[in-house]
């Protein structure tokens, strides 16, 4: 016995489906683990500030209960003063993706146009290793 025959006899259509949906759920599985590793890696690197430890954001200044204006103001020096609580919070230098970070917890709108033109406006000015400051 060849060929189909033989398949037919040993059941092997049966074990052929077995192997593809193991393959396939193993496919599936990994796919699935891959695509959550950028998660676990920020995760794992964000441990300190999720413990406390070591955490660049300062927990002593609280920024609940910030006012927002209905209508976010023309000015950049109007909209300064509006991110006044966030630079007390980050302190005296800060990466821009902590501000960033903060600013959309706190419902800002537009936050990376608002801080592009703080830069452009000379309000945030860079200080070295991706630090920046408010330039008083």
């Amino acid at each position: 016995m060849y060929g189909l025959e033989a398949i037919n006899a040993q059941n092997g259509w049966s074990m052929a489906l077995v192997g593809i949906t193991i393959v396939f759920t193993g496919l599936v599985a990994l796919s699935f683990a891959i695509s959550q590793l950028k998660k676990l890696i920020e995760l794992w690197e964000n441990r300190d500030k999720l413990t406390g430890k070591n955490g660049m954001v300062n927990e002593n200044v609280g920024t609940e209960g910030i006012e927002l204006p209905d209508h976010w103001p023309e000015d950049i020096h109007e909209a300064a003063g509006l991110y006044e609580p966030l630079f007390k919070k980050l302190g005296d230098s800060f990466p821009l993706a902590d501000l960033y970070k903060l600013s959309e917890e706190n419902n800002y709108p537009h936050p990376h146009l608002t801080i592009k033109r703080l830069r452009d406006a000379q309000i945030l000015i860079p200080v070295g290793d991706g630090n920046f400051t408010r330039n008083q």
